[in-house]
């Protein structure tokens, strides 16, 4: 009966893929754009319309959407079957589908916003579903964290109230800064950019099948694709755009160092979607939306197939998440450890995997333009990290000794490697086909040999690194300060920790000064104890006081 529950949500999500490809395509061909506006609700001469944008990346992006969570429902069949909530996984797994697909397609703030609700909601009840406290505080950072970017978001609707509707495209004037601040406040925060980082580490504690949905191509891209729908407001402003270059550059370089000297490996490949997450960002502002949303697409291909690769491991390592314990799993797991390190590889740029169609594109364009030289090189540093742990995750997959379990007799499930076989064919050809959709005008890059290899060139480089890096890994670590900085995320998870919990403390004292103290004595114990001292007077003096009152109520409605 289950099997039969995933079969058809994997059949629907699938169909629902082609459909909306082709219609992308159809779009694209002819550049058609759609508006499709639907009333909700008429009230005392005001109406509450709901408007729906589609145009050919919106219907990509769903297109991408409903294919990953196919390939993710064929994947969680295997993977999930000893668990007994397995219907609610796949409900929560729905909802959260039906979610993005209205904040995708929403061009009223307020239908994001129910979509925006909806995916913070869900990412929640997702991160807590093993029943630990682990999860449980893990979900809890994630809630209060994405709750700032929700505040935010709410006050851009209070605030773009004021011109008669939530249709953002319609804005008659320039006089949009604090709207875009606070849509960028939600942006941010959803997308985990410093300072909001710390929350996206902590949802690995989420199952595998989500993480590879939800926290590496979907609901993280969320703040970036918003950004990407109001790009012209945001580059009206200089400093604004400036601001926010500093920030991703520093979310691309702090991630990747703390990724270099992490030891889990689902939190190495969550920093690496915190990394990638930043160079979108840095595409956005330095070059156009249009890059930007290429490798969006992109790294969602490969990087779902690189969690369904490391829940594959795990599964059979018993849940054992160091990559110090692995080694020698290219004999037990061959087809599993080939789509893992074609993932690696496509996320460093390697040539001519998925990502090097799309990263390499932005590296030339970013050297063609007169930049600043530390941002260049902030930027050339992170790539490197990134390859750094690309590449330290493949030795120690491979090269490495097994030191977990000695005797056992695992290897490749056909079950799991069939939707893994899907996301493999497309993080191998699928740059070279997107490419020729989303850059039919060409790209004229004029750069010298030397320039033109530089990203092969930084591989390598990386590569040898990496393995100068595992020799003398320990030596490094024995400084308890150095390991104690970059093991909380240069004390960015402190500062979120304190940040939440210190909130809560002071919304517990307020409750208990104000609403349990003051409130209570002047509203609900001051009527007791008039009516007390009312009721205490004898029955003459009540008598009379009554009297009085009916007199001046008589005289009140005679005169009045």
């Amino acid at each position: 009966m289950i099997l039969l529950f995933y079969l058809n949500y994997f059949m629907i999500f699938l169909i629902f893929s082609l459909i909306f490809m082709l219609i992308s395509l159809y779009m694209l061909s002819f550049k058609m754009s759609i508006y499709v506006e639907m009333g909700l609700l008429k009230f005392n001469g005001n109406s509450m319309t709901s408007l729906f944008f589609f145009d050919f990346k919106s219907i990509m992006f769903v297109s991408v959407v409903f294919m990953i969570s196919s390939m993710i429902i064929i994947y969680s069949m295997k993977y999930m079957e000893g668990d007994l909530y397995s219907i609610k996984f796949l409900f929560l797994l729905t909802l959260f589908v039906f979610s993005m697909l209205l904040f995708i397609l929403g061009q009223n703030l307020l239908t994001i916003l129910l979509g925006w609700d909806g995916l913070g909601l869900i990412s929640y009840c997702l991160v807590i579903y093993f029943n630990s406290w682990s999860s449980y505080n893990s979900g809890m950072i994630t809630i209060l964290t994405n709750r700032l970017g929700d505040v935010g978001l709410i006050l851009s609707i209070s605030l773009y109230s004021i011109y008669g509707g939530w249709n953002y495209l319609f804005l008659g004037d320039n006089n949009y800064s604090y709207f875009i601040y606070l849509v960028l406040l939600g942006a941010l925060t959803k997308s985990a950019q410093v300072p909001f980082s710390s929350w996206l580490p902590r949802a690995m504690a989420a199952p595998t099948p989500i993480s590879a949905l939800v926290h590496s191509s979907t609901l993280v891209t969320a703040g970036i694709y918003l950004l990407m729908r109001m790009e012209e407001m945001i580059k009206f402003d200089k400093n604004l755009c400036l601001g926010i270059l500093i920030l991703s550059m520093l979310t691309m370089f702090y991630s990747g160092v703390v990724g270099v000297y992490e030891m889990d490996m689902k939190k190495i490949i969550a920093l690496s979607t915190l990394s990638q997450l930043g160079l979108m960002l840095m595409g956005l502002i330095m070059l156009s939306d249009n890059y930007m949303y290429f490798h969006m697409i992109m790294h969602a291909m490969f990087k779902s197939l690189l969690f369904m690769c490391s829940g594959v491991i795990l599964h059979f390592m018993g849940g054992n998440q160091d990559i110090r314990n692995l080694g020698g799993l290219n004999f037990m797991f061959f087809n599993t450890l080939m789509f893992f390190n074609c993932s690696n590889l496509s996320l460093c740029g390697f040539p001519f995997l998925s990502g090097f169609f799309s990263k390499d594109l932005i590296l030339e364009l970013t050297i063609m333009m007169n930049n600043n030289y530390w941002l260049v090189m902030i930027f050339y540093i992170s790539i490197m990290l990134t390859v750094i742990y690309s590449f330290r995750l493949i030795y120690y997959s491979v090269v490495n000794f097994m030191k977990f379990l000695p005797m056992f007799l695992f290897g490749d499930d056909m079950a799991l490697n069939l939707p893994m076989y899907v996301m493999y064919f497309y993080s191998i050809v699928g740059g070279w086909g997107m490419s020729n959709l989303f850059l039919i005008e060409g790209n004229l890059v004029y750069l010298k040999f030397t320039i033109k290899i530089l990203l092969l060139l930084l591989i390598l480089v990386s590569f040898y690194i990496s393995m100068g890096l595992n020799k003398y890994f320990f030596e490094v670590m024995k400084d308890a300060k150095l390991v104690n900085f970059i093991y909380s995320m240069w004390m960015i998870n402190k500062f979120s920790s304190y940040l939440n919990f210190s909130s809560l403390w002071l919304g517990g004292g307020m409750v208990e000064k104000i609403e349990n103290g003051w409130m209570e004595i002047i509203s609900l114990k001051f009527m007791m104890f008039f009516l007390v001292g009312v009721m205490s007077v004898s029955k003459m003096k009540l008598s009379i006081i009554m009297n009085l009152l009916l007199m001046i109520l008589f005289f009140y409605f005679i005169i009045f």
